[in-house]
């Protein structure tokens, strides 16, 4: 009976976590979509498509681009800007609501604050998404150069 017993509560524990196992993967595959759009629009330079996939206080990890339309002034200060998605690191949860998406990418057509053309560069990213309205939006940007 002992054994019985283990082995209901046991099964009852897997085929509850089922659902959230689901929902998480279906979560997984909106962030990496959400990822694929804003990569999209960035190499378009279409700022209005960036911006809907960005949350209005969304920062980089520097501090230096600040909010929304701070974003969008860089993508039309950097027009020329492109990035190509290598490889995925991973996703982690940090709560139901806000994750944490690590891959490493390749960027160019960046420049420097005095305009000069800095050159193509290959590094870590991770984009801090919040759900919001049932929408993953950015709300912070990582980037870290990987050495050749």
């Amino acid at each position: 009976m002992k054994y019985l017993m283990v082995l209901t509560v046991g099964v009852c524990l897997l085929l509850s976590s089922v659902p959230a196992m689901a929902d998480q993967a279906e979560d997984e595959a909106a962030i990496r979509e959400a990822t694929k759009q804003f990569n999209a629009a960035l190499n378009k330079n279409d700022t209005k498509a960036i911006a809907a996939l960005l949350d209005e206080k969304c920062e980089t990890w520097e501090g230096d681009i600040k909010g929304r339309a701070a974003f969008v002034k860089a993508v039309e200060d950097n027009p020329d800007m492109s990035v190509k998605f290598l490889d995925e690191i991973g996703i982690v949860f940090l709560t139901p609501d806000v994750a944490v998406h690590k891959f490493t990418e390749e960027n160019s057509g960046w420049t420097d604050d005095d305009g000069n053309a800095l050159p193509p560069q290959k590094g870590r990213r991770a984009y801090v998404y919040i759900r919001k309205n049932g929408k993953w939006l950015r709300g912070a940007m990582f980037w870290s150069p990987t050495e050749e």
